[in-house]
């Protein structure tokens, strides 16, 4: 079943800059390009849980074709002199070999617009889309380290767990 269209909304952060949050396009892959060029070495680690200099082009290439009702991603894009820059997104994947129908989650803001809510309103509208699609439970890995994220996985409900064979990575879960 094909996935409804997203319309874009326009998001007043706290501290009042404004965002567009609209569903990512096949066109917005030079501009993720440069939002992860812009990444600090520990923003890209705990997105990443690895230390990379640079985005996989192949993974940059799944992620502006997400598999209609399947997949969704999110971005968060604010106006530019020479056309905008993505300063957050989102987005889940529909992990196929888990019952009851289940995605796993991903999000990215930029270092200069963390503690602005666009996490928060990131993730909260992906937990509405992913219910919409149909899925019944979200889930992700977070670096035991990254409280903000933590933080915000308690906040939207998520339950925290230990992964069993890996003391550095959480495993956040929440039912939709």
């Amino acid at each position: 079943m094909p996935a409804a269209p997203y319309r874009p909304r326009f998001l007043k952060l706290r501290d009042g800059r404004e965002v567009t949050l609209r569903a990512i396009r096949e066109t917005d892959a030079a501009a993720i390009g440069r939002a992860f060029d812009r990444l600090s070495a520990a923003s890209r680690y705990s997105r990443f849980m690895e230390h990379k200099k640079e985005l996989d082009p192949a993974a940059l290439e799944r992620g502006v074709h997400p598999r209609p009702g399947r997949d969704f991603a999110f971005v968060a894009t604010t106006p530019t002199a020479d056309g905008f820059d993505i300063v957050g997104a989102a987005q889940y994947v529909g992990v196929v070999d888990r019952l009851p129908r289940t995605c796993e989650f991903a999000v990215t803001v930029a270092d200069d617009w963390r503690g602005t809510g666009l996490g928060a309103q990131l993730l909260a509208s992906l937990i509405r889309r992913a219910r919409r699609d149909g899925y019944l439970r979200m889930e992700g890995a977070v670096i035991a380290e990254n409280e903000p994220m933590l933080a915000l996985a308690r906040k939207l409900k998520f339950t925290l767990h230990a992964e069993a064979d890996d003391a550095t990575v959480v495993r956040v879960q929440r039912a939709l």
